[in-house]
């Protein structure tokens, strides 16, 4: 069982307890924003050429605006419980496992650490080698812009997984759940060590390390 299911149930559930001006680690975007974010990928090809994080491109503008205006804060959260429309290509099976594991449990940390006193979840050791086999799975991706070599030594799970090659190396050490954080963008909230020499050090923390 992939941990998309749970986390669509956990952020639906804290979208709707939190509400939708809640802020979130998402430049610019609200509960709102990145509820109308997860519900057009899902269910709008249209809009889905002109999605990033913290950014909607005109012409996706026009489908968010839309979206939001089908139904209330809600009835938009309990859409997403819902899961994927009925011809949405995350319908196919296999394909909201292989496809939203990431994307959910990253936007679920963006809205719970982006309020005050957050404190980390336990994620539990299920759910943690899941994200261990997102991070050697896509950690090349992750990684691509990085001027330095990356190492990944997750808590509890063996050797380093060298995800980027290079004669000076990085190494993030802590939990998979935070080390993707890490690797996705959220370096202010990600609890993770990161060794290396310092020039090295540097350089991997002033690099893009956008999705």
């Amino acid at each position: 069982m992939s941990i998309a299911r749970d986390e669509r149930a956990g952020l639906a559930a804290d979208l709707s307890r939190l509400g939708p001006d809640a802020p979130t680690l998402c430049e610019g975007w609200t509960a709102r924003d990145l509820l109308t974010h997860v519900l057009l990928r899902e269910n709008d090809p249209l809009a889905i050429p002109g999605m990033a994080v913290s950014v909607f491109d005109a012409v996706t503008q026009a489908r968010a605006d839309k979206m939001e205006a089908s139904g209330s804060f809600e009835d938009l959260v309990a859409r997403f419980a819902q899961g994927p429309d009925r011809f949405s290509i995350f319908r196919v099976p296999g394909m909201d496992a292989a496809a939203n594991s990431m994307e959910y449990f990253i936007h679920h940390e963006d809205l719970l650490r982006a309020q005050p006193g957050w404190r980390p979840r336990q994620q539990g050791h299920r759910a943690e080698l899941q994200l261990a086999g997102i991070i050697r799975k896509y950690g090349r991706a992750l990684t691509r812009r990085s001027p330095v070599g990356v190492r990944a030594e997750m808590t509890g799970l063996g050797d380093p997984v060298t995800l980027h090659p290079g004669d000076r190396i990085v190494t993030i050490v802590g939990k998979p759940s935070e080390i993707l954080l890490l690797l996705t963008g959220r370096t202010s909230v990600a609890r993770v060590d990161v060794l290396g020499e310092p020039d090295t050090l540097s350089e991997f923390m002033r690099s893009d390390h956008s999705l």
